[in-house]
């Protein structure tokens, strides 16, 4: 294995976590050459605690001989941006993105980078992660926290998402990068994966990972609500960019909108609103299994609702701009 590996971290006020994104980076049995660290302009001590921590493992940083790249952009410039600034200053043949509110299991970064320099890696442009969700995290969040991940705990979802991917930097290269012009903050990734397709094998690996999310207690409804807005635009976004074509990506992409369009439809009205009811308990079923003495569950069906509401508005806006700007 001689080809060069550099790990590159965007983040923008990720101090609550990006530590422990980083220890569990440095705790991989399998090594890497260069970490690039992309500050998006945080308005919180993110890059400082960084520093200092990587200050503190300086003797460690020195015994393997890692190159360690900080980029502090001004301006925050997005998600995408944040990827091809780390792309463009990586010096190895692969670089690896990693979200600063991910914990890597044991030898993920190993699985992630193995089928590169398997027999058939030549047809190799991307590896991809599995992202599991403990019950054992779920249960430290807030109320909120719990609400935006209850459907997700206990299942395992693989795929390519920008999260902990390998990618070949040539083929990156060649494909343009990531397209931060139309995609900021989500979307970047369904549209890297439509170009990388048409060249090579997109490779799913058993490297396993913990998203964490956001550990501040202060996140709220409108972070819930920001998020929806974010990836209903970018799928409206991906849809008017041709990314989203075939059927069963449309339903999927659009069920929420899809719901509430039924509602204008004589025969099958009814059957949204059925649908829609059964959604708004459904969509949070454990909150209200496990919180059920919080107040606040009386109004969480509504509003489950309401964010069907911002996905087919943010939806429609992606649809008609074909830019995902939030």
């Amino acid at each position: 294995m001689d080809q060069k590996i550099t790990i590159i971290i965007p983040f923008f006020n990720a101090q609550s976590t990006v530590i422990q994104t980083i220890e569990s980076l440095f705790a991989q049995s399998f090594l890497f050459n260069q970490l690039v660290i992309v500050n998006d302009a945080s308005t919180d001590d993110s890059l400082k605690k960084v520093k200092d921590f990587l200050t503190s493992k300086k003797f460690f940083i020195k015994k393997h001989s890692i190159n360690i790249v900080f980029i502090d952009h001004k301006k925050s410039r997005g998600l995408a941006y944040s990827y091809n600034d780390g792309i463009k200053h990586s010096k190895s043949q692969i670089v690896v993105t990693l979200h600063a509110d991910i914990i890597l299991k044991k030898n993920s970064l190993k699985n992630l980078i193995q089928p590169f320099f398997s027999k058939d890696s030549n047809s190799v442009v991307a590896t991809s992660h599995c992202v599991i969700h403990p019950f054992e995290v779920w249960s430290k969040y807030n109320f909120w926290q719990k609400c935006f991940f209850s459907r997700l705990v206990r299942k395992k979802y693989c795929g390519l998402d920008g999260k902990f991917d390998g990618f070949s930097r040539q083929t990156l290269l060649d494909v343009g990068l990531f397209d931060y012009k139309n995609f900021r903050t989500a979307g970047e990734d369904g549209d890297i994966i439509c170009k990388l397709k048409k060249i090579g094998s997109l490779v799913s690996t058993k490297a396993e990972i913990i998203h964490i999310h956001q550990a501040s207690k202060k996140f709220g409804f409108k972070d819930i609500a920001k998020k929806q807005a974010q990836y209903s635009e970018a799928q409206g976004t991906m849809m008017r960019r041709g990314v989203i074509r075939n059927p069963k990506e449309i339903f999927r992409a659009f069920f929420r909108e899809f719901l509430l369009l039924g509602l204008l439809l004589p025969y099958v009205r009814f059957l949204s609103l059925a649908i829609i009811v059964v959604y708004a308990f459904s969509y949070t079923w454990l909150v209200f299994t496990k919180e059920f003495k919080n107040p606040r569950i009386i109004i969480l069906p509504l509003l489950n609702i309401y964010l069907l509401f911002v996905s087919i508005v943010y939806s429609t806006k992606g649809l008609i701009y074909g830019k995902q700007k939030i």
